[in-house]
């Protein structure tokens, strides 16, 4: 199988990481703040399963780009849950909390449900927005 990677593909994946990132970013300046870590992690995480969705499924299909989302919503929670709270991350020299912060916006306490529901939503609407503006 080979994967062509052509300018529209580019675009798309700027525009969904855009998005996501911008997205995730305005909602922690609303709420407790992180740290670069957190933020480098979402960009390079998202960064690649953008990528990976556009050059090899890039389905129109609904529930396919819900499932996937739904993926991305997992592995980026998971990814920053294990490696920042779990030692790792201390590990090389990055202080980080031992357990995670509570998600609070507008002061309202939210569960880490919330994280994954939140990141796999803004995601989706992140694939969304890019097939909106860029054509193939």
């Amino acid at each position: 199988m080979k994967i062509k990677i052509t300018k529209g593909i580019i675009y798309r994946i700027i525009i969904s990481v855009v998005v996501f990132w911008l997205a995730d970013f305005i909602l922690h300046t609303i709420g407790v703040g992180e740290s670069n870590y957190y933020y480098v992690l979402k960009f390079v995480n998202s960064f690649l399963l953008a990528s990976i969705w556009f050059a090899v499924f890039d389905s129109k299909q609904i529930y396919k780009k819900i499932i996937y989302a739904l993926i991305f919503g997992t592995w980026v929670s998971f990814t920053y849950l294990i490696s920042s709270y779990s030692g790792l991350v201390q590990f090389f020299g990055i202080d980080a909390y031992y357990s995670p912060p509570p998600f609070v916006v507008f002061g309202i306490f939210l569960s880490p449900l919330f994280w994954w529901i939140y990141h796999a939503l803004v995601f989706w609407i992140g694939i969304e927005v890019a097939r909106k503006l860029v054509k193939k």
